[in-house]
């Protein structure tokens, strides 16, 4: 599904924001093909150098180790991305990220969340970045607990 909403043409450019070991860098990878540009961060160096070594047939795919929000803000001024994926913490990606990425102006943005209550403050500050949700699914990825997994695709308001 993410993959689907994701649609990143051939020859474009993609971030895989917390992409821990990169699995939606690698379908992303796929979807722009060896003309695009898949770039990844991570903080946890261990999964970046996990996905590095799982990823190295897909020189176009470039994952680095650094917070997200740091790796944000050296973007500035650079290309934008057709589309951002996204799977922060359960604390959610929260107004400095969602801010930064916004600004970039990517056209579309897939946003996994496992806390339903960070997803939707998220949500909000997407509407107030001119975004807005056009997809929205809900998993019960963990039956019988309370752990929810909500994805959306966001973009530009018109």
């Amino acid at each position: 599904m993410i993959a689907e909403w994701a649609e990143a043409s051939t020859g474009a450019l993609a971030w895989d924001l917390y992409c821990g070991a990169g699995v939606f860098a690698a379908r992303l990878a796929e979807q722009v093909g060896a003309t695009g540009s898949v770039l990844g961060v991570e903080s946890a160096r261990s999964a970046v150098t996990d996905g590095v070594t799982a990823l190295r047939d897909l020189p176009w795919v470039e994952l680095t180790a650094q917070r997200v929000e740091r790796w944000l803000g050296h973007r500035t001024g650079s290309a934008a991305p057709q589309v951002v994926v996204l799977d922060p913490p359960r604390a959610g990606a929260g107004k400095a990220v969602i801010a930064a990425m916004t600004a970039s102006a990517p056209d579309r943005i897939v946003h996994i969340g496992c806390d339903p209550a960070a997803f939707a403050r998220d949500i909000g500050l997407y509407r107030t970045a001119g975004y807005h949700p056009t997809r929205l699914r809900a998993f019960d990825a963990f039956p019988a607990t309370h752990h929810v997994e909500c994805l959306a695709l966001l973009e530009r308001t018109p």
